[in-house]
């Protein structure tokens, strides 16, 4: 069983292309698993009361076709089968009831004073189940050691980056790593987008930016400033038609 709800594409939610956004793209999936959650419970903030937080570890998502300015989206969420300390969700967006995006991710359940890893035995969630979407998301996504990244640069976490738990919020990321890849996104979508998340990016500090290509695919590492590895993606783009 699946969640679902209406959505309406907002003139702010897209790029210069004048197609929505992964980041847009991204804060509809997650939305609408918030709003399960809530109503499914526990909610987002039920268990921020018992001083716990889902922790986004790794994401895949997919977008079949573009996205413009007034679209009215169905958006489609949903636990799936976990174990360990690994919980998946799916998501999926709809347009005149034809896929046009679908995304897979795996949170983890984490203690926010002691950081502890809760494991899904602990609890008995009354979350929507479904099947797990069937995306290229592996268990360790790494970058590929053949890959040559390069600095292009570096960015500051700001006020408008965070989200409650004082660091960079996951639905900022993809926007932001489009703007590090060292290419023109002018005339280009985004048709496949990974991140695995690896340490959290906390407000104000500076975070650089590595990019690099191998057959056609665009790779993308973050650094803390103690060295740290913020989160590793790898992009698939394409020309708009």
């Amino acid at each position: 069983m699946k969640w679902s709800g209406d959505y309406r594409v907002n003139a702010n939610e897209v790029d210069q292309n004048n197609i929505v956004s992964v980041s847009s793209l991204l804060k509809y999936m997650q939305d609408a698993a918030t709003s399960e959650m809530e109503e499914d419970g526990p909610s987002y903030d039920s268990l921020m009361e018992q001083g716990l937080s889902f922790v986004l570890s790794r994401i895949r998502i997919s977008a079949y076709a573009p996205l413009h300015t007034h679209d009215r989206l169905e958006v489609q969420s949903w636990a799936c089968e976990s174990r360990g300390a690994q919980f998946n969700r799916c998501y999926r967006v709809l347009r005149d009831g034809i896929i046009v995006a679908e995304g897979v991710s795996v949170w983890a359940l984490v203690g926010l004073h002691d950081r502890k890893l809760h494991r899904v035995t602990e609890f008995d969630f009354r979350y929507r189940q479904d099947d797990m979407l069937e995306l290229d998301l592996p268990a360790r996504f790494r970058i590929p050691e053949s890959v040559t990244l390069v600095l292009n640069g570096e960015r500051t976490v700001e006020y408008a980056d965070v989200d409650m738990n004082g660091h960079m919020n996951n639905t900022r990321y993809p926007d932001i790593l489009c703007s590090f890849l060292g290419m023109e996104m002018k005339g280009q979508r985004v048709i496949s987008m990974g991140i695995s998340f690896l340490s959290e990016a906390p407000l104000g500090e500076t975070i650089k930016y590595y990019a690099g290509q191998a057959d056609d695919v665009w790779y993308v590492r973050s650094v803390r400033e103690n060295g740290q590895t913020n989160v590793e993606a790898e992009i698939l783009t394409e020309p708009l038609e």
